[in-house]
């Protein structure tokens, strides 16, 4: 019951944080179409914090955690296709962080599991809207915290980022 709670509040809370009736979205870019993204971000994006932790600990990384609404949250969907699918954004991934995806869609269905545990975890690190991008040291202190989508491309985002964590 306090996971079905919580998802409800979540739905809730996102409502507020994207305009759901949005057909496209902007990116301080002169081009509003994503650019393509890079093949590696398909593998290098998991669901699993467990299994990320694990690797990053081994790896010295940390654990780059993105709360998302992937199939309804335009400012969720422009963050997804102008920086964390790119590149640049890649590249830094590959040398310092573990990538974890947790999705909260409306439309598309995600094992039962996978759901409860996204819940659990938004309500863990106090999940109030989408995008909410979490940065985890190896012992799972909450070591950044990004709210929203600037609108900044991946290269600019990149920098912001590793000058955030000190990388």
């Amino acid at each position: 019951m306090k996971t079905l709670l919580t998802l409800a509040t979540l739905a809730i809370m996102a409502g507020t944080g994207c305009n759901q009736n949005q057909d496209a979205y902007r990116v301080s870019s002169e081009s509003s179409e994503a650019p393509t993204p890079d093949p590696r971000a398909a593998k290098m994006w998991g669901h699993n914090l467990t299994k990320a932790q694990t690797q990053a600990k081994g790896a010295g990384k940390l654990v780059l955690l993105d709360f998302t609404g992937s199939d309804w949250c335009p400012p969720c969907m422009a963050l997804h296709d102008f920086v964390l699918t790119q590149t640049e954004f890649l590249d830094f991934a590959e040398k310092h962080l573990e990538l974890v995806e947790l999705d909260f869609p409306k439309s598309k269905s995600i094992d039962k599991e996978l759901a409860e545990r996204n819940a659990k975890l938004a309500e863990k690190y106090n999940v109030n809207g989408f995008p909410t991008i979490i940065v985890l040291d190896t012992a799972g202190k909450m070591v950044h915290r990004d709210v929203g989508y600037s609108g900044k491309n991946a290269k600019a985002y990149t920098v912001a980022l590793a000058k955030a964590l000190g990388r």
